[in-house]
Order: structure tokens, then sequence, then C-alpha cells
């Protein structure tokens, strides 16, 4: 479901159709570690993310900025994992007197599954290790009953994603980018 909100969309799952991550994949055009940069939700009919692409996987190139919406609450200065479609349309500034900070944008990504397909990654302190130091390490948050991992990605912490752990669940940042099939990364 995505809600409509002073011309910015907020995705929020209702019932969306699980995907595998490597389905996921072959169904994005682009694939990339991204940090925003900037954003916005009042010039443009949808929320608009301009973003550097740290490490790409398909569809783009690395220290390339990118622009991606619609959903809005991603933070700025916030890395993500995305899986991007390129969006068959023009987006114009609701103003006709104002060019919007990013002017009449013709190359625009849009997140797949309500939002799901942007996976934020943070530095977190929930893996298992038998070393403190084995604890903690960044990750990569996703709803598992929306992304399906193969079984080799373990997440965190364990038991079921409930409400609460907000429906969501962490796996170590290296093991998902080693899944994927093109490993061009370079690490940030």
């Amino acid at each position: 479901m995505c809600v409509l909100l002073v011309g910015s969309v907020i995705c929020r799952a209702t019932t969306i159709r699980s995907v595998k991550l490597n389905d996921l994949f072959k169904e994005a055009d682009l694939v990339a570690l991204i940090r925003i940069t900037s954003g916005d939700s009042e010039s443009y009919p949808v929320a608009v993310y301009k973003a550097k692409v740290l490490s790409a996987f398909k569809g783009t190139k690395s220290d390339i900025d990118i622009l991606f919406g619609p959903c809005i609450s991603y933070g700025i200065g916030s890395e993500y994992l995305v899986f991007l479609r390129k969006a068959n349309r023009e987006i114009r500034p609701k103003n006709e007197f104002s060019k919007g900070p990013y002017g009449v944008i013709t190359s625009y990504y849009e997140v797949m599954y309500s939002g799901f397909s942007a996976m934020e990654i943070e530095y977190v302190c929930l893996f298992e290790g038998k070393e403190i130091n084995q604890h903690c390490g960044y990750g990569v948050r996703l709803n598992p009953r929306q992304i399906i991992l193969p079984e080799s990605i373990k997440t965190f912490p364990p038991g079921d994603a409930t409400s609460l752990t907000n429906y969501q669940k962490w796996a170590r940042k290296g093991a998902i980018i080693s899944y994927l099939p093109h490993r061009s990364y370079v690490r940030t």
C-alpha cells in the first residue's frame, strides 16, 4: 500500500509479494550501495533523493550520482543497499516557476516492493560470535517475510521477526554482498 501525503508517497506494506534475493537482483535495473546526499519532498509530485553510488553491482558505475524515490523517510547521510527499477517517465517540478533542486528529471529510479528493495545499512552489535568483537559489524536491515534470503545467509537477532523487532531482522552486509551475482564490491 502506498499512501499519497502532500505530494510524497509513504510506502507501507500490507500485502506485498515476497521476493527471493536473487530474483530481486534480476528484476532490478540498478543494484548498488548508496549514500543519500540530499532529498526533496516539496518541489516534485513525488519525493526525490540524490545519492552517491559507493559500490555498483548492476546497471551503474561507482562514484556517480543517481536520483530515486518515491517513498519518503530515507535518511540524508544514511547508506542503503538498493535494488531499483528505471522509471520510464520524466519528473517535472510542481511549480512551473521553480526549477526545483534537480530541475526536470529525465533519469530517475524507483524503489520496488513498496520500499522493501531499499535496505538500510548500519553498524550494529547483535551478531553471533565467540568473541565480543565478532558481535559487531555492518548489517543490512530487512523484512525477512518480504525479502527471502538464501539459507546460507543468517539473520539476527535469532527467532522470528515480530512486532518486538518491528518485523525486521539484520544480516551481515558482507554475507549479502558476497551472494550477489556481480561481485565487484570495493569495501567502503
